[in-house]
């Protein structure tokens, strides 16, 4: 951290008068590994404050060291078993992004996997100690595509891994093959082991998506696209990839997000551009309600209304307005309309398929009711 940057955080700090939020949205957030480092380096901490972040830096400092223990195992474990496969996010973006395994904050390990050896990955998981949660959903044997993702819990460690044979459910909102981030594969060092991941030129578009079809609940997303959109150039050629997906409006929501949230300086042709656009305006009216009053620092309730509202109503606009295009959104309504939990849950007669859309808006507080 510099000089520049010392000064800039002691002043925001003369500033606080409630450190709890602050410590609280930097948690809520996934920021401890990043943020309290560059905090403790400041001196303007108050001393309760100093020793609850510390304490929580130690405890992120020990979570990080495990899950870094099993993705090599699992990455040795696939390459013995002859299984391409990319680690994405976690571990492996923390050293891409960062040069530092403990930068970000994480719950888990994502890979993604050649879908032809998903089967042969998931035994090696049962190997090392994984199997999937109890209450995990059954396979949709009716549907057209299965899950584009299956969680496996360790045993003992109770880290979470998740096997990914796509990027996206719908296919046709990011429809990048395997084949193709294969064959632009980066490795990261870990452990002193070269690990696989995706492409930095492919980072941007593809944790915008994921970004914000949550609402930036996490602002570590959007400090991780600060990491890589972080000159002239990177804007120049992440608009020409977004364009032919549909997607460029998407990246000028992100550009509006990095000045405004974030104070990072954005290419003033682009802001320009953002302003222009009704569907960039519109994003960011949908992701600031993820944001409003207590919500940017604390996590909704489980199975409160609020929470059913914001990933059932907010994120479901953001996700069609991402991409307004008739063959993403035809392809998203099939997914939205018949759910694989709603399935499980209420088990219908064939003859009455017909009845799931029906259903649809009312399983999960049916499903809520019965647990």
């Amino acid at each position: 951290m510099g000089d520049i940057a010392r000064t800039q955080l002691q002043r925001a700090g003369a500033q606080v008068r409630h450190w709890d939020i602050v410590h609280r949205g930097i948690a809520h957030h996934g920021l401890i590994g990043l943020a309290v480092p560059a905090l403790l380096r400041t001196g303007a901490l108050p001393s309760p404050v100093l020793a609850t972040l510390h304490t929580e830096h130690a405890a992120h400092v020990v979570g990080v060291m495990q899950r870094l223990r099993e993705l090599v195992r699992i990455n040795q474990a696939l390459d013995v078993a002859g299984i391409r496969h990319l680690f994405i996010k976690g571990i492996a973006l923390s050293v891409q992004l960062h040069g530092d395994p403990l930068a970000r904050g994480g719950r888990d390990i994502d890979v993604l996997i050649e879908r032809a050896r998903t089967r042969d990955a998931e035994g090696i998981l049962r190997e090392l100690g994984y199997e999937l949660p109890i209450h995990a959903s059954p396979a949709d044997p009716n549907a057209t595509e299965p899950p584009k993702e299956s969680g496996w819990v360790h045993r003992e460690s109770r880290i979470l891994v998740e096997l990914h044979d796509r990027l996206c459910d719908n296919h046709t909102l990011l429809p990048w093959d395997f084949e193709m981030l294969w064959a632009e594969r980066e490795t990261v060092m870990i452990a002193g082991i070269a690990v696989p991941t995706m492409a930095r030129r492919r980072l941007p578009v593809y944790l915008a998506v994921h970004g914000i079809r949550h609402g930036w609940q996490r602002l570590l997303w959007l400090v991780d696209l600060a990491a890589v959109l972080d000159h002239h150039a990177a804007w120049d050629d992440v608009l020409d990839d977004a364009a032919p997906l549909g997607l460029d409006g998407t990246m000028l929501h992100v550009a509006w997000a990095l000045h405004h949230w974030l104070a990072r300086p954005v290419p003033p042709e682009v802001l320009a551009r953002a302003r222009r656009r009704i569907d960039v305006r519109l994003l960011n009216r949908l992701v600031a309600r993820f944001h409003d009053g207590p919500q940017w620092y604390e996590a909704q309730p489980r199975n409160s209304v609020r929470r059913f509202i914001a990933g059932s109503v907010w994120s479901r606009a953001i996700t069609y307005v991402m991409k307004p295009t008739r063959a993403f959104w035809g392809r998203q309504l099939a997914f939205d309309l018949s759910s694989p939990q709603d399935r499980a849950a209420f088990a219908l007669p064939a003859r009455l398929d017909w009845m799931y859309p029906l259903i649809r808006p009312f399983g999960w507080a049916i499903r809520r009711l019965r647990s």
